[in-house]
């Protein structure tokens, strides 16, 4: 007797071992890989891939280099709901089971420090955890992995260097004047960011000739 109960409770948590290795692998969630400058934030696609089951609400962790900082995130496509920041955490819930499919539910903004070096860094998702209407529990045991890489940010040229000869003097004026001319409105003219090309914009090339 006490043989076939055991046998019996090995068969049910084998059976509960499988089940829940079987919602693992068909119920997860996965980030979109994505490219960065130094100094910049960039927008990551959050997709949630539920083949099986319905789900309700959902969390996970992110993994994240020195200088790489979570910042925001919102909900999108598949999930209306707000989406909650605390820390380097993500969750949400709803009252409306979303149904089984693939697709981005939330895209979360990193900001990536100037000082971060060039190059590819490994991110990852941890904690998955997954709930289905009926309150079962998803909860993934292998962090989800994603690359960034950050890209250098470009120098930044000589405030005023208009025709970008590295040198500030009168032509850089005359680009200015050709611009007031054919009335094009290129942005770089607009040295003192008031939303016009004009005179005051020349003064600005003036003040800088002025002392150097």
């Amino acid at each position: 007797m006490k043989r076939r109960f055991l046998f019996l409770l090995m068969a049910v948590c084998s059976f509960v071992g499988a089940n829940a290795a079987l919602n693992r692998t068909n119920n997860y969630l996965e980030a979109a890989s994505a490219t960065a400058e130094q100094g910049k934030t960039v927008e990551v696609a959050l997709t949630m891939v539920n083949n099986t089951k319905e789900i309700i609400n959902w969390q996970t962790d992110l993994v994240l280099p020195e200088g790489i900082t979570l910042v925001s995130a919102v909900a999108a496509d598949r999930w209306s709901e707000a989406i909650q920041v605390e820390g380097v955490r993500l969750f949400s819930e709803t009252e409306t089971p979303v149904a089984t499919g693939r697709g981005v539910v939330a895209k979360f903004t990193l900001q990536v420090a100037a000082t971060v070096a060039p190059g590819e860094y490994d991110l990852a998702l941890t904690g998955i955890v997954m709930h289905t209407p009926d309150g079962t529990e998803i909860a993934q045991t292998e962090n989800k992995g994603f690359k960034l890489t950050v890209t250098e940010a470009p120098e930044e040229g000589k405030k005023g260097d208009l025709n970008g000869d590295d040198y500030v003097d009168a032509s850089d004026i005359q680009v200015v004047l050709n611009d007031m001319a054919n009335d094009t409105n290129d942005p770089k003219c607009d040295l003192n960011n008031d939303g016009f090309i004009d005179a005051s914009d020349i003064q600005v090339i003036l003040n800088i000739m002025a002392e150097q």
